[in-house]
Formats: structure tokens, sequence, C-alpha cells
């Protein structure tokens, strides 16, 4: 029995439509948190998508990703996590509402090859499991929906049952239908997922390697006091493009 619904309407998205910042391109000034999540929260925050992983196969640490052959083999072997707090404290770079990964390229001129970097567009799956404890006690039973947007459906799903985005019910734990296998053979994170009553909502973004929250204070106090996840409290304005090119949805 599959407890996965799928939606042929998008009515019940449209909240989130209605209550975001559209991007306004000819006047440009920069991309907000409140472009990708809707106004009317108490608190907000971002939370990274993974932690770093060390490569330790490579121990130069001043050599970039950029400076490998394209058609360089690359093998990995997966060492100890970094989170974003550390290596900001470790290159010297303000820990503060604004940071992204795309800080520390900024500051070194590239990216260290060492590093591996968390997905964009996409929660890895022991921090889901992580968010998801935490949003538990706060949706209980209350139906949940799961939003995938165009862009996250193309390459993932047949060309022709793409449509405008595929809008998804179930409870919480039915995250993990989609994420894993489930009917669509794995989607990964949705665009915006969130409960019937809108106490709380979470969007990540497919260019972004951080996903952003919006909710309680409650629910934001247990976020940011979990140390299995880096959570960074931001606002509506917070810019979240470090280096102006981010590609927003277009709404």
């Amino acid at each position: 029995m599959k407890l996965i619904n799928k939606l042929n309407v998008l009515t019940a998205y449209e909240w989130i439509e209605e209550n975001i910042v559209s991007v306004d391109f000819e006047n440009w000034n920069g991309g907000r948190v409140g472009n990708l999540i809707p106004n009317g929260y108490t608190h907000y925050c971002k939370i990274m998508n993974s932690t770093f992983y060390r490569d330790q196969s490579i121990q130069d640490e001043t050599l970039f990703w950029s400076q490998l052959h394209p058609l360089h083999e690359i093998e990995m072997d997966l060492g100890e996590g970094i989170t974003l707090k550390e290596l900001a404290t470790k290159y010297d770079i303000s820990y503060d509402n604004k940071i992204s990964s795309k800080a520390i390229a900024k500051k070194l001129g590239g990216c260290p090859r060492y590093l591996i970097y968390p997905d964009e567009g996409c929660i890895n799956l022991d921090v889901l499991k992580e968010i998801t404890k935490v949003l538990a006690p706060f949706t209980k039973n209350k139906t949940c929906y799961f939003f995938y947007h165009i862009l996250k459906l193309i390459g993932r799903i047949p060309e022709d049952d793409v449509e405008n985005g595929h809008l998804y019910t179930g409870k919480l734990n039915d995250i993990f239908t989609i994420y894993n296998k489930g009917e669509m053979d794995g989607l990964a994170s949705p665009t915006y997922w969130w409960p019937e009553d809108r106490s709380w909502c979470l969007s990540t973004d497919y260019d972004l390697d951080f996903t952003i929250f919006g909710g309680s204070k409650q629910l934001f106090d247990v976020l940011m006091s979990n140390d299995k996840l880096e959570c960074i409290e931001v606002d509506l304005e917070t810019r979240i493009d470090e280096y102006d090119y981010i590609v927003f949805i277009l709404k």
C-alpha cells in the first residue's frame, strides 16, 4: 500500500508562491532568504545539507579542484566530516548569517581539492533523518506536502511527465519513500516540504548547498541546539548569493 499520493493540481503549493518575494532581475539587489521561503514566520535559519568531508587521499591542501586536468580520474577516500564553522575558523572567514561554502573559494581563490563539498539541491540522508527527528514532535500525524520544482525533475523522470512540477502528500516519514526509492525511483530532497497547518516550511533550492527553514521559535531553538546539524540563523533579508550569480527558480 502506497502512502504517498501524487496530486494532479498544484493548488496546495500556491500559498508559497503567494508569500515569497519575486526576484526582480531588472533591479537586482541580491538574492535573499525571502525569495525562497514564505514570509510570516517568526524565525528562520539555514541548515547545511551535509558536513564537508576530507579526502584522505589528498595531502596537499593548497591544491584546487580547478587545477585538475578535465580527464583526471577522481578517486576519493572520505575521512572525517568538517563543519563550515570549523573551516571558517581555519581560514579566518567571518562566520555570519551570509556565510556559505562559496566563501571558501572567495577567500582562497579556489575550492580546495582535499574538501568534498555538500551537495547542492540535496540534503544528505543522515542530515535528513536528523531534521525529520526534530520535526516529528511538532508535526505528529499531520498530512505533509512535498513539492518538486521542474528543475529538480529534469533528468530524473520522463520529460513528458515533468509538467510544472510534482506535488505529493503523505506523512512526515514518507519523505524517505520519495528520497530513496518510491514510485519516482528516488527524487532526493523536495524543493519545498511543509505540514498541512503550514507551521513550518523547508526549502532546498537546486542551486544551494544549504536548506532554509521557517517556523516557530520553539522549533527553531531545537534545530539550533542540535549538535548533529549545522544551523545558522538568518532573516528574510539575509543574502544567499555569495557571488551574485545564484540562479533562482523563476516563480
